[in-house]
């Protein structure tokens, strides 16, 4: 299939396909990423593609499956700020210290980049590289990277503070 092709084929879809996505996900900056990850797979595929008899259900299918991984990936992020006990079950503290550094944290992990901010959670979550890798589509050295920065950024943070 030429770029040509994929253009007439599959672009006229995106406005249909972002509201689909808005729909689910409730989010516009949410929405416009699933779009987007799904024109990238589609690109990918675009040899597969060529005889597709009805794209405009394949497309649909492929963005329900996207946004379903993305809401599950923002549902753990929300059990993160749930679980308070389990961020600092490793010493006893008093309930002022412990609101405080719970405090801490959410604000430092506010001010981080959404993509960031997305990946650490995930490994705060219990997440191994590898499923952050495909559910992110970065790599797992970039997702190495990317966490061992923050952590030295968090230690330099945590210690000005």
């Amino acid at each position: 299939m030429t770029h040509a092709e994929f253009k007439q084929k599959f672009m006229p879809l995106q406005p249909m396909l972002f509201r689909e996505a808005y729909k689910m996900l409730c989010d516009r900056f949410e929405a416009e990423d699933a779009v987007q990850n799904l024109y990238l797979r589609l690109w990918e595929k675009k040899n597969e593609l060529a005889h597709l008899a009805a794209p405009e259900a394949y497309c649909r299918t492929m963005l329900r499956n996207i946004c379903i991984d993305r809401w599950r990936v923002l549902q753990k992020e929300l059990e993160l700020f749930a679980c308070d006990e389990e961020l600092h079950s490793e010493a006893p503290m008093s309930t002022f210290e412990k609101n405080d550094e719970e405090e801490f944290v959410k604000i430092y992990l506010d001010r981080l980049p959404q993509l960031q901010r997305r990946v650490v959670l995930m490994r705060m979550n219990g997440y191994s590289y590898g499923e952050i890798e495909e559910i992110t589509g970065i790599s797992g050295v970039n997702i190495r990277v990317i966490i061992s920065r923050l952590r030295k950024k968090f230690r330099e943070y945590y210690n000005d503070k």
